[in-house]
């Protein structure tokens, strides 16, 4: 397998993405362009590690002209990109009933339209070089529903659709494409998704960023089309591929503890909660 030097990571503020490029950097020696909108906290990722390794560009990826800007840098890297990691996403919890029209355009222009515009780009790229990879950060969600979360949900499945359907294209190409399928990871992602109904001071429930990070970067050397980076995530995946009766009856009634208090809530209000951005 050729060796990966040049990564772009988007979504790299916080979360999997921030610590995505930790690893890349420290554990696998690489150079990586990281992306997102917060720029004070891309500085600060950028302190963390050796000078010269992170280069930053902060911008929104919802934008056209700030993704062909970001293509534009990521192919200037010296020796060219190797890896393209679509990690930024977002996602609220809501009804779909209740679900402001914006929060959903804006969910799929990040999780689908930007997605799929880089990873466009990234093909044209990689194949021109004869190899290269395109890891997809999706869930498991991208295999089963939620309820309160079906516009999210939504964007995952089209995720998982994209990298089944483009595993064929790419055979025999040198190029590989994947996705990450985490389930409930230790990140910001819930308490700005629920925005001001967020519980105040009740900890993540999810699996540690660090070790869903350890499993996703060593999957780089794998050949995997969906990796699931703990046993809860497969786990949750296979119950719901070989009971699906049992598995429907408590999707049915369940709503997570973590946020079942500010569904209701948001709810009661007949508002819709905001958007998470990575």
């Amino acid at each position: 397998m050729p060796k990966i030097c040049n990564a772009l990571v988007t979504g790299a503020s916080s979360g999997i993405g921030r610590e995505l490029v930790r690893q890349l950097v420290r554990d696998r020696g690489m150079t990586v362009l990281a992306t997102a909108r917060r720029r004070d906290r891309l500085e600060s990722l950028s302190s963390e590690l050796p000078p010269g390794r992170v280069q930053i560009f902060a911008g929104d990826l919802a934008d056209p002209a700030f993704r062909q800007a970001l293509w534009e840098k990521a192919e200037a890297m010296p020796g060219g990109l190797d890896l393209l990691v679509n990690n930024a996403g977002l996602g609220n919890y809501s009804e779909l009933e209740a679900q402001d029209p914006e929060a959903i355009r804006q969910i799929f222009e990040i999780n689908v339209i930007a997605l799929i515009d880089l990873t466009q780009k990234a093909i044209g790229y990689m194949k021109g070089r004869g190899t290269g990879q395109i890891l997809e950060v999706s869930s498991v969600l991208g295999f089963i529903g939620l309820r309160d979360s079906a516009v999210y949900v939504a964007s995952k499945h089209a995720v998982n659709g994209l990298v089944k359907s483009l595993a064929y294209e790419l055979a025999g190409t040198g190029v590989r494409i994947w996705a990450a399928c985490p389930g409930r990871t230790e990140s910001e992602f819930r308490q700005v998704a629920l925005g001001d109904q967020a519980p105040v001071g009740k900890p993540s429930h999810g699996e540690p960023s660090e070790k869903i990070v350890r499993a996703i970067v060593r999957g780089i050397d794998g050949r995997s089309r969906f990796l699931l980076p703990s046993w809860r995530a497969w786990a949750i995946v296979s119950l719901a591929h070989w009971l699906p009766g049992l598995f429907d009856a408590v999707m049915t009634r369940w709503t997570p503890s973590s946020y079942k208090d500010a569904l209701a809530a948001a709810r009661k209000a007949r508002a819709p909660s905001n958007a998470a951005h990575k």
